[in-house]
C-alpha cells in the first residue's frame, strides 16, 4: 500500500531563497529516497516573495504555495504581525490544504512548526478527518508561544490534536510534557538532518579558494537577529580587540542587524550562502560561534561538526546534547558577552586545542545526515499512524 503525506511547512526553499528551511526539503527528498515507490509527498507552504511560484516541482516533490500579505518577509521576520496578516495566513493556508486534499486521498498531514503552521493543521485535521504528525522545531514554542497566552492556547490545541509529535531535542521534549501535558509516549526526539554537502574536506584548499590569509577566522551562521546573540558576539569582539586578540569575524546569513555589522573593522557580511558555499566556510573557519538566547537543535551546529569544525555555543535548547566541552567545542551561558569573550579568547589563543578538537571530531564522526533523520521520522510517522503504517 502506498502512503501519501501532505507536508505543511511554515517555510520552504524557492529559487529566490534556496536556503530557506532547506533542511525540510532535504528531509522530504530523503524520505522519498528511503521509502521508494511506497511513499509520495506534496508540500504546502506560504509564498513569501511575489516571484515565488504558486505551483512547482522541486527535487521531485510537488510544492503548492499559498499567498498572504507577507510584504516579502516571513512571519518570523515581522516584529508583530497584525491580526489581518495572521488571519489571511491561516485562511489561505487552510484553503490550499483543503484544495490539495480534493486532488488526492492523503494518509496524514506532516506539519512543521507548531506555530504558525500548527493552527492550519489543527483545523485541517477536523475538516478532513486525517491524522497529523506535528514537528516542534524550538523557535515555535521557545519564542512565539512563550510570549503570548493566545499563542500558547493555539499551540496546546494543535499539539493535543496531533497523533504524534516530533521534538528536535530532549529539552524541547521535556517542555512538551511538562508545559503542554503531552504523554511522553506521544513524543519522539529526532533532530533534523544536514545536507550531503557538509563533509570534511581539504581545509587549506578551501581557505585558498576563499582568499583567506593567515590568521584566525571565526564564523557565525544564522539569522542576524538579537535572539541569535549577534549583539553579544559584537560586544565580545570589542572586548577581545581591547585585549589585543586579533581575528576576523564572518557572518553568514541575513537579518535586521546587518546595518550594525556593516563597516565594523574585522567583521565581514557574507550574506545568504548556498549549502556548498557554507560548507566551504565551515571547513575554513577555526571555530563556529553561536551565542543564541534560545534554540531547538540548530542545524548550523550539526553542519559545522559534520565538516570537522569546533563549535562554541550557548547552553540553550538541544545544544548541550551536541557539544562535549573540551572535545568538539565548548559551552557558554546565553546573554553574557563577557563570558563569551573570555572563552572565545582562550580558544583563539590556543590553536593547538582547536586543532585537537578538530581531530577528535573527525575521528569520532556522528551521522547527522538528512537520510538518517528520514529513517527515524518515517518510523515515527508509521508508529503514529498505527494500522495505516502496518498496512504499508
Amino acid at each position: 500500500m502506498k502512503l501519501r503525506f501532505l507536508v505543511l511547512s511554515a517555510a520552504y526553499p524557492s529559487a529566490r531563497e534556496p536556503g530557506r528551511a532547506v533542511f525540510i526539503e532535504n528531509l522530504n527528498r530523503a524520505l522519498v529516497e528511503e521509502a521508494g515507490p511506497g511513499l509520495s509527498l506534496t508540500v504546502v507552504a506560504p509564498r513569501v516573495h511575489p516571484l515565488d511560484p504558486l505551483r512547482e516541482t522541486r527535487a521531485g516533490v510537488e510544492v503548492r504555495r499559498f499567498a498572504y500579505p507577507s510584504g516579502g518577509k516571513r512571519l518570523k521576520e515581522t516584529a508583530a504581525p497584525g491580526l489581518l496578516t495572521l488571519g489571511c495566513y491561516i485562511i489561505s493556508g487552510l484553503r490550499t490544504v483543503l484544495w490539495e486534499a480534493r486532488r488526492g486521498d492523503y494518509d496524514a498531514i506532516l506539519c512543521h512548526w507548531v506555530l504558525p503552521a500548527g493552527p492550519i493543521a489543527w483545523l485541517s485535521s477536523f475538516l478532513l478527518e486525517k491524522p497529523v504528525q506535528l514537528f516542534a522545531h524550538g523557535s515555535d514554542l521557545n519564542q512565539y508561544a512563550a510570549g503570548s497566552a493566545w499563542l500558547r492556547l493555539a499551540s496546546r490545541l494543535a499539539l493535543g490534536k496531533a497523533k504524534g509529535v516530533v521534538a528536535v531535542s530532549e529539552e524541547l521534549s521535556g517542555r512538551l510534557t511538562s508545559d503542554y501535558g503531552l504523554h511522553a509516549g506521544k513524543v519522539d526526539v529526532i533532530s533534523m538532518g544536514v545536507g550531503e554537502e557538509f563533509q570534511p574536506g581539504d581545509r587549506e584548499e578551501d581557505r585558498v579558494d576563499l582568499s583567506l590569509p593567515a590568521g584566525a577566522d571565526v564564523l557565525f551562521a544564522g539569522d542576524l537577529v538579537e535572539a541569535k546573540g549577534v549583539r553579544d558576539l559584537l560586544a565580545a569582539r570589542e572586548l577581545l580587540a581591547a585585549r589585543g586578540v586579533d581575528f576576523r569575524l564572518h557572518f553568514a546569513g541575513r537579518g535586521p542587524l546587518e546595518d550594525e555589522i556593516s563597516g565594523l573593522e574585522g567583521c565581514r557580511l557574507l550574506g545568504a550562502l548556498s549549502q556548498e558555499e557554507l560548507a566551504r566556510w565551515y571547513r575554513s573557519a577555526d571555530l563556529l560561534v553561536l551565542p543564541s538566547h534560545s534554540e531547538g537543535t540548530p542545524l548550523v551546529v550539526m553542519e559545522a561538526l559534520s565538516c570537522g569544525t569546533p563549535v562554541l555555543a550557548a547552553r540553550v535548547g538541544g545544544i548541550p546534547e551536541l557539544i562535549e566541552p573540551g572535545r568538539n567545542g565548548d559551552l557558554i551561558e546565553p546573554g553574557q558577552p563577557e563570558m563569551l569573550a573570555e572563552k572565545l579568547g582562550e580558544l583563539l589563543e590556543a590553536p593547538a586545542i582547536l586543532e585537537g578538537m578538530r581531530a577528535a571530531i573527525l575521528k569520532k564522526r556522528i551521522d547527522f545526515s538528512a537520510r538518517s533523520c528520514a529513517r527515524k521520522v518515517y518510523a515515527a510517522v508509521r508508529k503514529s499512524l498505527g494500522s495505516a503504517g502496518e498496512a504499508a
